[in-house]
């Protein structure tokens, strides 16, 4: 288990490194209550986020656990300071640019990856597709199985 913990912290700093974010976390879904629990994070300011329990629909986790697809949020974002309001995690950690994405696991939403900065921006086609790569890698390594 320690392995797996360093290997995925190794993973989520190469991200952050990678596509120049200052945030990058994971969670875990809860397969009972479908409770999304933030399990691994690199680059925060503070432990906030243990604290927080997301749910289907509610903030940027459960938005991405609902209709199981990316969620950008950034400076080309409709509404972008109101939606940023809306996403505790964005809130508690000072981020202003985000995408989160599905970590699928037999066919159901294992986890969430969420890469962000601390400054507004927007994420290149190429850096949207590592990240979604990414999770693709997570899920074979989280979850010990080819995704």
């Amino acid at each position: 288990m320690e392995t797996m913990n360093v290997e995925i912290k190794h993973k989520l700093n190469t991200l952050c490194t990678g596509t120049s974010s200052d945030f990058v976390a994971f969670a875990q879904v809860n397969e009972r209550n479908h409770a999304i629990h933030w399990n691994y994070v690199v680059g925060n300011l503070n432990q906030r986020y243990k604290h927080m329990v997301g749910k289907s629909g509610k903030g940027l986790s459960g938005t991405v656990l609902r209709f199981g697809r990316i969620i950008i949020v950034d400076q080309n974002t409709p509404n972008y300071e109101k939606t940023r309001l809306e996403y505790p995690i964005m809130l508690a950690e000072n981020l202003y640019s985000a995408i989160a994405v599905p970590v699928y696991f037999k066919e159901k939403i294992g986890g969430i990856l969420l890469v962000a900065s601390r400054s507004l921006r927007a994420y290149t086609p190429n850096q949207i597709s590592d990240i979604t790569t990414a999770a693709e890698d997570f899920a074979s390594l989280y979850y010990n199985e080819k995704p």
